[in-house]
């Protein structure tokens, strides 16, 4: 019975890539200015293949799907899964379901038995998308799955994605995207590459930099809200170093401080002549999380000096705590105040009862599209929903990450 469902299935995803070949075909050329380069390397390649994208933005499945003629199973975070509709859709369309921050023997099982129809895998090995435009670490497993399946391996590199919808965005601004393909492991050499051999492969062609890329390109960004909502990724003022005081507005960025820049028509960050300036937006994020971790390991330390060993070192206000399985719809539970303490996260108005969640107790910690700050506790999946688009959710991933370094440092985890 097993065997006749696969085949059915295969039958529908078959049908669904044909399907999909024309919407997408206008997305592609009409509204994202695609452009691919190299498709010898995918009409050569005999036999199912593992695909291994840089990741830049949520339609980076769609760009790459239109090019391969067999269908790519792409393997998506299980958030992407929580809408009923959209849920049926990517199903319909063989996506494989996943844990971000944890790995998963129900997903590589998927992924073998979606291989096994002869149809192609594609997984992104930096794991989420980027927030500045740099290809990100690979995931260190990513190797290991490559030698475990023992197939071709496509990497396609993609170029001015994240500058045509930043992971920050809600809107596309159309500016041009190159897709630079290359089989990187052949089906004659699979089998005797030793593990190192093919993490220094991975690792050497899956970089990335779209503001580098830009420099030559000089591709303008179409739109007069090049800024809005930058705040989600950039949560820290340079100036004054407050956290969430910055607000965006049409292409500019400014903290209630007086700080502001502009972000220009090539995408490019125009800052104050009097300063502070950094060299690229990688910069000021590196600058602000290692800013924002300096700053709760001060908070701490002074808070002891005072007699408080308990500091709130991070709060949002009329936060809404919601709560799932694996893919299935996200329902609110409860809302209130979100407090970061070194021990707890808490949620709900002070002097009233309150959610709590032991830090030690929590794992697969990760934003979720732009500003979804999400985590497991007790084999569920919570996500704390912003009161407005403007708050990031992303320096809670900063905080809680940074605070684990701490404690771990001081042998207090």
């Amino acid at each position: 019975m097993r065997i006749v469902l696969d085949i059915f299935h295969a039958i529908i995803i078959w049908m669904m890539n044909i399907v999909a070949k024309l919407p997408l075909a206008i997305l592609m050329f009409i509204r994202l200015n695609v452009r691919y380069k190299n498709l010898r390397d995918i009409y050569t390649t005999r036999g199912p293949y593992l695909v291994l994208p840089n990741h830049t933005n949520q339609w980076d499945p769609f760009i790459l799907s239109f090019i391969f003629p067999r269908p790519v199973h792409w393997v998506a975070s299980d958030g992407a899964f929580r809408d009923s509709m959209l849920k049926a859709f990517m199903l319909l369309g063989g996506a494989i379901p996943k844990i971000k921050e944890q790995s998963d023997l129900i997903t590589l099982n998927a992924i073998k038995r979606s291989i096994s129809m002869g149809h192609c895998a594609g997984i992104f090995p930096e794991g989420e998308q980027t927030w500045d435009g740099r290809s990100l670490p690979l995931i260190p497993a990513t190797a290991k799955l490559v030698r475990h399946l023992k197939i071709p391996v496509i990497i396609p590199i993609i170029k001015g994605g994240y500058l045509t919808k930043p992971r920050w965005a809600w809107g596309i601004r159309r500016c041009r995207i190159e897709v630079h393909l290359k089989r990187v492991i052949n089906s004659s050499e699979i089998k005797s590459l030793k593990l190192s051999e093919i993490e220094r492969r991975l690792r050497e062609t899956i970089v990335q930099d779209d503001y580098a890329w830009q420099n030559s390109a000089k591709v303008p960004i179409a739109g007069e809200k090049r800024a809005e909502h930058l705040e989600l990724a950039f949560f820290a003022c340079p100036s004054c170093e407050g956290i969430g005081t910055l607000h965006s507005k049409g292409n500019s960025l400014a903290c209630a401080c007086g700080y502001s820049i502009y972000v220009d028509r090539y995408g490019f960050f125009q800052y104050p002549p009097e300063g502070p300036d950094f060299a690229s937006p990688a910069d000021w994020k590196n600058w602000q999380n290692a800013m924002l971790s300096e700053k709760i390991k001060d908070e701490i330390d002074q808070a002891e000096l005072n007699g408080n060993s308990d500091p709130v070192l991070l709060r949002d206000a009329n936060i809404t705590l919601m709560k799932a399985k694996r893919a299935m719809p996200m329902r609110p539970i409860y809302r209130g105040e979100a407090r970061l303490y070194k021990n707890r996260l808490e949620i709900g108005n002070e002097g009233c009862s309150a959610m709590v969640f032991p830090l030690k107790d929590i794992s697969a910690v990760n934003t979720f599209k732009q500003q979804k700050f999400e985590f497991r506790f007790e084999k569920n999946q919570h996500r704390l929903a912003m009161p407005s688009r403007h708050v990031s959710g992303y320096k809670w991933e900063v905080a809680y990450k940074g605070l684990r370094r701490l404690l771990v440092e001081r042998g207090l985890w």
